[in-house]
């Protein structure tokens, strides 16, 4: 049974089509596993992982967007990582297997990376950001969660998957509107992002660039969802 980690409600609605509640988790399809929306960040990865393997799966998989390090993946990128990289520089692997046989079933749909996941502990929004992690690590991507799950599974000697979609290129910046305008779980908020846009109307247009970037990483993570099969390739 697998275990499916996301933070995001656009993330979760990919692969049960809809929305979920803070902290809510669901069944998957044919009664694969579940899902579990965790909100946005390590700790609550961490206690979102804990507790699927107390309901009983016997795998984890982190499930989502990621911002962009390569300048060469742009928006709607799948990055299927071998190595997932921890804030502390801890290194997890994922599942080889796991990863070939989603590989396999999607490589011909989509344009994929295999290359490093970094966990990030706040959310990356400068360019001198990206380009200095980018320089350091030589990973592909960066998320908050993934390495999270990823120790959880490597403590409880489970498979462990990372499944992360380009929301925003390496050279983009992202709007202090955006950040203002979404809770701890990803929901937006309506007045907060109209007060920041009166108080910066000039990052209206990054707003809109990264508006399309999430939709083109969505229709990615839409697509991963109907070709990997009901447990997502861990068989």
């Amino acid at each position: 049974m697998i275990g499916v980690i996301a933070a995001l409600p656009l993330e979760a609605r990919c692969l049960v089509g809809r929305k979920l509640a803070p902290d809510e988790r669901v069944e998957l399809h044919h009664s694969a596993g579940w899902i579990q929306l965790c909100g946005i960040g390590r700790e609550k990865a961490l206690h979102a992982a804990r507790s699927l393997l107390d309901t009983g799966a016997t795998a984890l998989l982190s499930w989502g967007i990621a911002g962009g390090l390569d300048p060469a993946l742009s928006a709607g990128t799948l990055v299927l990582p071998q190595h997932v990289i921890s804030a502390d520089q801890n290194v997890f692997p994922v599942d080889g297997e796991w990863r070939s046989r989603l590989q396999d079933r999607v490589a011909k749909h989509v344009v994929t990376s295999s290359g490093f996941l970094l966990e990030s502990l706040s959310v990356i929004t400068r360019l001198s950001q990206k380009q200095a992690l980018a320089k350091r690590i030589g990973a592909a991507a960066v998320d908050m969660e993934s390495a999270a799950v990823a120790q959880v599974a490597h403590q409880a000697g489970v498979p462990f998957m990372a499944i992360r979609v380009i929301a925003d290129h390496a050279t983009t910046t992202v709007p202090s509107s955006a950040l203002s305008a979404v809770d701890a779980y990803g929901r937006l908020q309506v007045f907060p992002l109209v007060a920041s846009l009166l108080a910066h109307p000039a990052e209206l247009p990054a707003l809109i660039t990264l508006g399309r970037a999430f939709r083109c990483a969505q229709k990615t993570l839409s697509i991963v969802a109907s070709r990997a099969g009901p447990s997502l390739g861990i068989q």
